[in-house]
């Protein structure tokens, strides 16, 4: 990358402010996937692919060399993606040439430095999928997983280890929504579920508002930069955001938000969520954007019921009614629903033990750390090897190379065979 870097020494210090590593592997591909947020449009499956065939920093160097569509076919054919490539985006000629139009008059140094430098003055961070913290359930967009995200939080690796449930709705809200949310945030919160919506007005900025009243993590998506945070009538929420959860963003700095952005900022806050409920939306509303991500993704929905003169819950009533997703009916119905509990009582826990109780209660359905399962389950390190041995003889949990998940239980399976 030489050729388009006028410092490395310049670029390397910035990009190791925001991702706190001077590796040099780390920081040539968080530059590449910085960049990358720059020059591509949210959700740019065509990007996300080659990025996954040819690495980010590969397709860089490409795009900076200017390197033929020949050389991008020859190294697809050399890996034997380029099949997959025409199954997916037709004629790659075609595919490859709008491609081209869309990035390059967006691939400028200067422009880089400016979102980085930006992202500094805001004490934001540059997350990418080689970090620890990095949230694994994005990978269910495919080719639509965002590049990086950039974040701004006192705390952001915390923030992003819980088990999540999405609550999304309506800007203009009524009176009973805003009741309904404030109740199923206050029963999740108690579950240990963070709260991840879109920052928006209406229910978004009760959920989040609940959340923090009931001290619990939350997780704003934004449909900008994370240096431009909209609305602006919100700031109050976003500036606790920062000390009690986060603020994310796929798009750089100095990005504005657009409707194209913000309908993509919805998969973000679908796949983040273990499942997405939503409390208020009309007919048209965007919140069931969020709800098609989800489904796509095969993440359970949830919609609460209104009355049917409602229209400001038509758009639930109508998912109700079509049999797409699962009926609302109290708040703990939610939680449930992120957490996959089928029933109040599962044969497959009965005659659990003490220890193998708490170290299952402490375990996602993404992997943990053993230490992290013993500080969640207050067991020690041998307790919880005791419990996570015994409990992966039942086959209730699996372990990883990155530490312990969950497992669903049979019976979920089943009920979901059912469905």
């Amino acid at each position: 990358m030489k050729r388009f870097l006028v410092s490395d020494s310049n670029v390397a210090r910035q990009v190791s402010k925001l991702i706190g590593d001077t590796d040099d592997n780390a920081i040539e591909q968080s530059f590449a996937r910085a960049t990358f947020s720059l020059i591509s449009e949210p959700g740019d499956r065509f990007a996300g692919s080659l990025i996954q065939h040819l690495s980010v920093e590969g397709v860089l160097e490409l795009l900076i060399s200017k390197s033929s569509e020949q050389k991008f076919r020859a190294l697809l054919t050399e890996n034997n993606s380029l099949e997959e490539f025409e199954s997916k985006f037709g004629d790659f000629s075609s595919a490859f040439s709008d491609a081209i139009q869309r990035w390059m008059p967006r691939l400028k140094l200067t422009d880089v430095m400016a979102a980085l430098e930006a992202a500094i003055a805001c004490e934001a961070k540059l997350l990418t999928p080689a970090n620890l913290c990095w949230p694994d359930q994005l990978g269910n967009l495919g080719d639509s997983t965002p590049h990086c995200l950039w974040g701004r939080g006192k705390d952001i690796e915390s923030a992003l280890a819980n088990p999540a449930i999405a609550i999304v709705g309506s800007r203009i809200s009524t009176s009973y929504g805003e009741w309904v949310t404030s109740e199923i945030v206050t029963d999740s919160s108690s579950r240990g579920l963070a709260i991840v919506s879109g920052g928006a007005y209406g229910i978004d900025a009760m959920a989040h508002r609940s959340a923090l009243a009931n001290d619990q993590v939350t997780i704003a998506f934004m449909a900008g930069g994370i240096d431009r945070l909209y609305p602006s009538g919100n700031s109050s929420i976003f500036e606790k955001l920062v000390h009690r959860g986060a603020l994310l963003a796929e798009q750089a700095p100095g990005a504005s938000p657009t409707k194209w952005r913000f309908l993509q900022r919805n998969r973000l806050i679908a796949a983040l969520g273990q499942a997405t409920v939503v409390v208020e939306a009309g007919q048209r509303s965007g919140a069931l954007n969020t709800v098609t991500h989800a489904l796509q993704i095969d993440r359970p929905v949830g919609a609460v019921p209104g009355a049917i003169t409602s229209q400001s819950s038509a758009g639930c009533n109508r998912l109700i009614a079509e049999g797409l997703v699962t009926t609302i009916c109290h708040p703990g119905q939610a939680a449930d629903l992120a957490l996959g509990k089928a029933g109040w009582f599962q044969q497959e826990l009965a005659g659990l033990g003490a220890f193998e109780t708490r170290a299952l209660d402490a375990l996602e359905y993404k992997s943990i750390t053993e230490g992290q399962v013993a500080s969640k389950a207050g067991l020690t390190q041998r307790e919880v090897s005791i419990a996570l041995g015994q409990l992966s003889l039942l086959g209730l949990v699996k372990q990883t190379g990155k530490g312990w998940l969950k497992l669903p239980l049979e019976s979920e399976q089943r009920s979901e065979a059912g469905d």
